[in-house]
């Protein structure tokens, strides 16, 4: 283990090195030449590279050795004519088998001799159970082309190999690596993780790893090897922390049946109630709190995470920064998962409404969204359906994505920059804090009742059969008030005896109007429209489309309340 960290920091200090001082003037570096030169004929070499002489030595060591020497004299413009030529000379020739001939000199280059043996299929059919034998005293690396066709066997025999290898009974301390023309840099994490579901292997056990890495982007190499070393490792971490949670798990369901049922109706029943919370919320609260403290005594008895932590920590710490490292994009997607709750889950298990949540326009002209910002505890339902106090209005600010005008600092002042929102990671967006809408909390309630999140309610309907104690009394609630709304609208525009014209005129106006003067409100515009069953449904172009965490949705409420309390000084003379 220790070996393989040394060879990586070793590798990313040569090539940092070389790429300070060589990459400046080289399209070509010398390996590459030097690699290409020794598969050319001697004629082609001598065309491509006129100041080699008259004569081409037959030992490839000593043609490399008089290749450096003809190389430190020639001035940088024509080690790029002349390099290049060379490398062209040999792609046009050999192909592939050239290119692979380039990349094992690179290895040899990079890699001490006594640490990197090449094989041939042939010779490694002779030699792998010794090979095999002697890996279970050392960490091995075996690295495989993709494809041996070139040598008279199957097109991915490199990866059916690793497959038949960690297959075997003792397979545990083996790392295995594939080599490929087949995968770029850029579509290796991708084609990683295809390849691991493809052949059935788990991606603890094998790398990828690009032939391109090679010339192109060696600290990407560099960074693979790492990876390789560390994969061992982080098995064994995940195995660990697997068997703590599950202990932890254990202990705490222990815990929860010790409690004593006066305590559980205590805070199981008694509590919630008073708070209008869902009961089994408060057990949840409760096993999670034992099984925080269990991991956190398991984590650290008998030392055994720490060490396997110890050893990846340092080969992690061994830096291979580069430019050209693939993006993370399963991380980002894991932290968004962390941050966010989807619709699916908030809406298809009617959970009550709550600082933090998303809503979206969805009248088909307008997308915007808005995030709730009022305060947790005057948003939370009471057992009687009402909150104390009753909020007539609750405030929704504006969610944008990033532009010339959210860039300037005078807008940036005002705005929160919403984490993660978006599922690319390149998309930046914000919360206006100046950009608030008041909008009846009563309309934002209606999207409780909907599995598909839309603000909607039926008169005389019924309340969904799995929402919460409290939810069901505030359906009872919202369906008195809307209905009365809508009996308002009746009573209006009733017709009566001897009604005068202007009247009629007028109540004709009103009608259609309904929705603009009765339903509309601010932000969300609202109808009235019959059912099926006689009766009548109102509905919002408003949806609830997902809900940000507490602690991060605490902090943007926060800074809402600083915008508005922040001091408004006299505009100063100068």
């Amino acid at each position: 283990f220790l070996r393989l960290a040394a060879i990586i920091y070793s590798l990313t200090k040569r090539w940092n090195c070389r790429i300070s001082t060589e990459a400046k003037h080289e399209s070509v570096s010398l390996e590459n030449v030097i690699a290409a030169a020794q598969s050319l004929d001697a004629t082609v070499l001598l065309a491509a590279w006129p100041e080699l002489g008259s004569s081409v030595p037959g030992d490839l060591d000593v043609l490399a050795l008089k290749i450096r020497d003809v190389w430190k004299q020639l001035d940088s413009k024509v080690k790029v004519r002349r390099g290049q030529a060379v490398v062209d000379a040999a792609g046009q020739q050999g192909g592939n088998e050239t290119d692979d001939v380039i990349y094992i000199s690179i290895l040899s280059e990079i890699i001490p001799g006594n640490k990197l043996v090449s094989l041939s299929p042939g010779q490694w059919e002779a030699q792998k159970v010794q090979l095999l034998q002697d890996s279970q005293g050392q960490r091995t690396l075996f690295l495989f082309d993709r494809d041996f066709s070139g040598a008279g066997g199957d097109s991915e025999g490199g990866i059916e190999i690793i497959k038949s290898l960690l297959k075997t009974d003792d397979a545990e301390s083996l790392i295995c690596g594939l080599l490929t023309h087949t995968v770029t840099p850029e579509t290796q994490p991708k084609q990683w993780e295809e390849l691991s579901e493809r052949f059935g292997i788990s991606r603890d056990r094998f790398v990828v790893i690009p032939k391109l890495h090679l010339s192109q982007a060696p600290m990407l190499f560099a960074q693979t090897l790492k990876f390789v070393a560390l994969s061992p490792d982080f098995a064994k971490l995940k195995i660990k922390t697997e068997e703590i949670i599950k202990g932890a798990a254990r202990e705490a369901a222990e815990r929860v049946k010790g409690v004593s049922i006066y305590d559980l109706d205590h805070i199981v029943f008694q509590v919630s109630t008073e708070e209008g919370l869902w009961e089994p919320d408060m057990l949840f609260r409760l096993h999670a709190m034992f099984h925080r403290q269990a991991s956190l005594r398991l984590a650290h008895d008998g030392g055994v995470l720490e060490s396997i932590a110890e050893k990846l920590r340092a080969v992690s710490g061994i830096p291979t920064e580069c430019d050209k490292l693939p993006t993370h994009q399963s991380a980002w997607k894991l932290q968004r998962e962390e941050l966010y709750e989807s619709d699916d889950y908030i809406n298809n298990n009617y959970l009550p409404l709550e600082l933090g949540d998303i809503f979206q326009q969805t009248d088909g002209k307008s997308t915007k969204k808005y995030i709730l910002l009022a305060q947790p505890c005057d948003l939370m339902v009471r057992r009687n359906g009402k909150r104390t106090p009753e909020l007539e209005r609750v405030p929704l600010a504006e969610i944008v994505p990033e532009t010339s005008e959210t860039k300037t600092n005078s807008s940036k002042s005002y705005m929160e920059e919403m984490p993660y929102f978006d599922d690319l990671y390149s998309k930046k967006w914000f919360v206006k804090l100046k950009v608030v809408h008041y909008v009846r909390s009563c309309i934002l309630d209606l999207c409780v009742f909907n599995q598909d999140g839309t603000s909607r309610l039926g008169i005389g309907g019924n309340a969904p059969s799995a929402i919460r104690p409290t939810w069901k009394a505030r359906h009872a609630f919202l369906l008195k008030y809307w209905t009365k709304v809508v009996r308002r609208a009746d009573d209006l525009l009733a017709p009566s005896s001897n009604e005068l014209s202007a009247v009629k005129q007028a109540k004709e106006k009103i009608a259609k109007n309904l929705n603009d003067l009765i339903f509309n409100d601010d932000l969300f515009k609202g109808t009235l429209s019959p059912t099926e069953n006689g009766k009548c449904s109102i509905t919002y172009n408003c949806k609830r489309v997902g809900r940000l965490s507490r602690a991060r949705a605490i902090g943007f409420l926060m800074s809402y309340t600083g915008t508005l309390g922040r001091p408004a000084y006299d505009r100063d003379f100068g």
